[in-house]
């Protein structure tokens, strides 16, 4: 082979050799707004994990039909305690209105934080405020205290015992003389407000 044939070859195949570098050159170009577009889609996650799921969230992701009730407005309010032990506090969510009270109460839920949502452990009926919590504990959950009256009961406080899968759904079932104060109160007689 000639030194003209070379050249000429290495001449033909110049543009080819041009048009491969420009096309690398452009991958890497289209590859920058997919890292830009990955790093945009973790700060995205990053703020959904920073704001767990709030008790008012809860209350309209799980009770829409007292929400759009034509008996009254649905009323609340909450606190959060460790109840468990974990480090964590849950939520205890006592809920009033006419969906949820009768002449003894209104019901009061225990919620769970479980990777940024509320996760229901037990919802107990008759419950009138105010509602606190007690040291001592059943099956590693602290007791809790609710006063209960109405409905043709005698006033009195209720010790909330967990069972082990949630705390009784009925607070007038174990009126107790050992819990006969709320010491710790958690949510006051009036902590009521209403639902935005």
């Amino acid at each position: 082979m000639t030194r003209t044939t070379s050249a000429a070859r290495i001449l033909a195949l110049a543009p080819l050799f041009a048009l491969g570098l420009s096309l690398a050159g452009c991958k890497k170009d289209a590859a920058q707004p997919e890292a830009t577009a990955t790093a945009s889609a973790e700060a995205s996650e990053e703020a959904t994990e920073a704001a767990p799921m709030r008790a008012e969230d809860w209350i309209r992701a799980n009770h829409r039909d007292a929400l759009t009730s034509d008996l009254g407005k649905l009323q609340y309010a909450t606190a959060e305690t460790d109840l468990d032990g974990d480090g964590t506090p849950e939520v205890l969510v006592y809920l009033g209105g006419p969906m949820f009270c009768g002449t003894g109460g209104c019901n009061l839920a225990v919620l769970k934080r479980q990777d940024g949502d509320l996760v229901q452990v037990s919802e107990t009926s008759v419950v009138q405020l105010p509602v606190g919590v007690l040291d001592s504990k059943s099956h590693g959950w602290r007791d809790l205290a609710v006063t209960v009256s109405g409905g043709g009961m005698a006033e009195g406080i209720s010790r909330l015992r967990f069972s082990g899968r949630g705390y009784p759904t009925n607070a007038s079932v174990e009126v107790s003389a050992g819990a006969a104060a709320i010491s710790k109160p958690l949510i006051a007689e009036d902590a009521l407000k209403p639902l935005d």
